[in-house]
């Protein structure tokens, strides 16, 4: 295990790189009051790292505790004010490293405000997660007012989720009127793989033609008798792998354009919120996703579950925190819930989540004693409906570089554990892949798919999302990694968490008004292009037509006798033999 992990740090190689530039600018900081910056002590705290350098001194930013808005927990950075006017352009730059964090990809996250006025409506914000490694981030503004030096700032706002980061060599530069912003440097992450002959990618490649395609071997007859030398078309019309994303019950049932949209992108899909045990206590709300999950069979859709227990006490039921003394009772609490929920969403779920993040979510755990009552989770499931599928879901596995290999151990020895308790009724493997500005290289990704694979299970991408907002980056990121998962034989099914963007930003597959957002562009040039197979021809003397092409739902089209003739037919992974269609 321990040489495993090592050759995952050696072979890892930093790819992420600011633009840089000649230009010069006159640096606004004062460095004589930089060293007495502070912030909210409510929220969290400012510390000087010493030993303390005079022009170039390093903090720790450390938010305790999120405030209800994130400008609460703020700093200001001294300047030396002056006058700007309209269309000045000016260069924030630093250095930071990520030490805490509470996101899935393992980030910090820091608001750059770029005050121009006395009006919220005139700030600029820039958001940037910094990495958990150090890097130095150019974040470029230009103002679009004229400023008064009074009004000039730059704040940081910090108040997301528990986090801390470091940060060092400040710099706030002004330039002469007449400089382009687009002069200026801006930070660009790029990721090693990302060239376009890269032979990761066609390896990846070759091995999505061998383990994701058949060979397509169809007899057409007419009474018995072969069908020859008949024009037709075979097209794919839905894939046998489960690309799918997660979607609410009430978009389903009350949002139509939503869901026609979804439709037309995903043969798979998770509900998103409305199986938590939170979501669920509510029986009012329970009618929608019984509906949604009506709407969803008689669509033809597989229904992933998500989550049966997620042990922490943010995602538990008042009931269960107001009993963490009385273990009794929140076993009884639980196994209760399992049960109900099991009973009623019976015949309506392919495969369960059945514990998500323990990792960070220990709360159940402490207070039974041990994580037995996670593992009862998986043999409730089994008892009571033996053919579902039974995952474990976890994040920060892929992301943040794919470098944390402390969690990635723990959670391999961790699907072990499960296996063993329960005598082999664990069958999946979640891996969220919540993407942060630290991308993965698509090697490493495979790397790890790999490494997990090896238990024997089948691996979800589960909650793939990404941070990054640059369009380019993230189209073609989200491609890369799509290339590499589909390329792996051990993963089952991708699924992104959510579809439409929102005010979070984290998966853009459509914009709000419909149209094709980065991600979305990425997607379908895979899904619904480069991998939809399309067979033009004609049969031969016998009625054959032979092809190859991707494993799922296929629709033949001909015309015969003035009419036009279709219908079905599927090609699965392991069928043997030919399909015979006979038209009477």
């Amino acid at each position: 295990m321990k040489k495993i992990f090592l050759l995952f740090t050696l072979t890892f190689t930093l790819v992420a790189f600011s633009q840089k530039s000649d230009l010069k600018g006159k640096n606004l900081i004062n460095y004589k009051r930089l060293k007495y910056i502070k912030t909210n002590a409510k929220f969290g705290k400012v510390t000087l790292v010493k030993p303390y350098q005079k022009d170039n001194p390093q903090f720790s930013i450390e938010t305790l505790t999120q405030p209800q808005f994130i400008y609460k927990s703020a700093t200001a950075i001294p300047i030396n004010k002056q006058n700007a006017s309209k269309g000045t352009v000016f260069l924030l730059t630093f250095s930071a490293k990520t030490t805490k964090s509470s996101l899935e990809t393992g980030e910090a996250k820091v608001n750059l405000l770029f005050k121009q006025s006395t009006s919220y409506k005139n700030n600029i914000v820039s958001t940037q997660s910094l990495s958990s490694n150090w890097k130095t981030y150019y974040v470029p503004f230009q103002s679009d007012i004229n400023i008064d030096k009074k009004d000039l700032a730059i704040v940081m706002h910090y108040g997301f989720k528990p986090q801390a980061f470091l940060i060092k060599d400040l710099s706030f530069q002004v330039f002469p009127e007449g400089t382009k912003l687009s002069s200026l440097p801006k930070t660009k992450i790029v990721y090693r793989g990302m060239e376009e002959d890269a032979k990761w990618r066609k390896d990846a490649l070759k091995r999505i033609e061998a383990i994701r395609k058949g060979n397509i071997q169809v007899q057409f007859t007419k009474n018995g008798k072969p069908l020859a030398n008949k024009s037709l078309q075979i097209k794919l019309k839905k894939h046998f792998f489960p690309f799918g994303a997660a979607i609410s019950a009430k978009e389903i049932t009350q949002k139509p354009e939503d869901y026609k949209n979804f439709k037309k992108a995903f043969n798979h899909v998770v509900l998103a919120n409305d199986l938590k045990i939170k979501s669920w206590q509510w029986e009012k709300k329970r009618p929608t996703t019984l509906k949604a999950l009506e709407m969803l069979s008689n669509d033809g859709y597989k229904v992933k579950g998500h989550v049966l227990i997620w042990p922490g006490f943010n995602y538990l039921t008042q009931e269960i925190k107001d009993n963490k003394d009385n273990p009794t009772k929140v076993k009884e609490i639980i196994n209760n819930h399992l049960n109900i929920i099991l009973d009623v969403t019976k015949g309506k779920i392919s495969h369960w989540d059945v514990v998500n993040e323990a990792y960070t979510n220990k709360d159940l755990q402490k207070i039974t004693g041990s994580e037995e009552i996670l593992y009862n989770g998986f043999r409730v499931l089994k008892q009571k409906q033996p053919n579902v599928k039974a995952f474990t879901n976890e994040y920060g596995i892929i992301s943040k570089g794919g470098l944390d290999t402390k969690k990635q151990e723990w959670y391999y020895n961790f699907v072990k554990r499960i296996d063993v308790a329960t005598n082999g009724k664990i069958d999946g493997i979640g891996i969220q892949s919540h993407i942060g500005s630290d991308l993965t290289p698509p090697e490493k990704v495979l790397e790890l798919l790999g490494y997990y694979a090896t238990l024997v299970k089948q691996i979800s991408i589960s909650e793939f999302t990404m941070d990054i907002q640059d369009p380019m980056i993230r189209e073609q990121y989200t491609k890369d990694f799509m290339i590499a998962a589909l390329s792996h034989p051990s993963v089952s099914e991708f699924l992104f968490w959510g579809y439409v963007e929102d005010e979070r930003k984290k998966v853009d597959i459509f914009n709000k008004d419909g149209s094709l957002g980065a991600m979305g562009k990425a997607y379908f040039s895979l899904v619904h292009d480069a991998w939809k197979t399309n067979l033009v021809g004609k049969t031969n003397a016998e009625g054959f037509v032979n092809g190859r092409g991707f494993f799922g739902t296929y629709e033949y089209t001909f015309v015969e006798d003035g009419k036009v003739i279709n219908g079905t037919f599927k090609l699965n992974p392991r069928q043997r033999g030919f399909i015979k269609i006979n038209i009477e």
